[in-house]
């Protein structure tokens, strides 16, 4: 019975993932100049502002940090979340918010409705601390939504970013950018990470690595500083465009 469980439960995944990569899609025709990186964290750890947002500093670039509101100076899986102080001072250091749902709802068990209502909480109570921010670029937390999710989410922002670890060229969904994540399954392996930064120079598209915690012990959700470093440094090199999320919007013309 149990492995029957488990075998309608993969089934039904793989089903969830061909529906939201096929249906419910905003497409937009990529034609840019220059390759795009952009570097962005869930949850928002401190660590992602201490260490990573120095690192981005030091090499003039800046990042997009997704935040949800109830997790706020408290602890999680990737270590202390940032405090509501440090929204503040991540924007004027010319880093960019974006939203993560208030509760960090699982787009897998939530309905449309609630995850509205969560969408609302999260721009209410950022603009709390930061008057005036608004949040249109949004990140589905944990394994990503189910279609009418995304359909629900979909209208609130310029774009949805998702996972795939992969990078967007030819004609990309808004609904559901893809992204590359820098945790355990990759932060040992710098070839690979050099390799989708080259393949994303050859075809001018946008590269957007995601990770969490960035620390010298990571969670399994992060990376190491020196390893992060070294992917923004590859970024760079590659002849990209480093810029946050919405950035790569306004330059790419897919929002003014």
């Amino acid at each position: 019975m149990t492995s029957d469980r488990s075998f309608q439960r993969r089934l039904w995944n793989k089903w969830r993932r061909v529906s939201i990569s096929q249906f419910a899609r905003r497409d937009f025709t990529l034609n840019s100049d220059v390759p795009l990186v952009s570097f962005t964290f869930d949850d928002f750890p401190r660590t992602a502002l201490t260490n990573a947002g120095q690192i981005l500093a030091n090499r003039g670039a800046h990042g997009t940090y997704f935040v949800s509101s109830q997790m706020l100076g408290g602890p999680s899986a990737s270590g202390p979340i940032a405090s509501r102080d440090d929204l503040s001072t991540l924007v004027q250091a010319g880093h960019e918010l974006g939203c993560h749902t208030f509760e960090h709802l699982d787009g897998c068990r939530s309905t449309p409705e609630a995850f509205e209502r969560s969408i609302a909480a999260n721009e209410a109570a950022v603009a709390e601390c930061v008057p005036g921010l608004t949040l249109p670029i949004f990140a589905y937390p944990l394994d990503g939504p189910v279609l009418s999710v995304k359909k629900a989410v979909s209208k609130h922002f310029v774009g949805c970013r998702w996972g795939g670890q992969s990078f967007n060229a030819g004609v990309a969904d808004l609904n559901l950018l893809k992204a590359y994540f820098l945790d355990e399954r990759t932060r040992h392996d710098l070839d690979a990470v050099r390799a989708i930064i080259q393949q994303n120079a050859d075809a001018r598209g946008w590269l957007i690595f995601a990770t969490h915690d960035v620390n010298p012990n990571p969670s399994p959700y992060g990376c190491a500083p020196d390893f992060f470093d070294a992917v923004v440094r590859l970024s760079l090199e590659s002849g990209a465009r480093v810029v946050p999320m919405m950035q790569a919007c306004r330059q790419l013309k897919i929002a003014a």
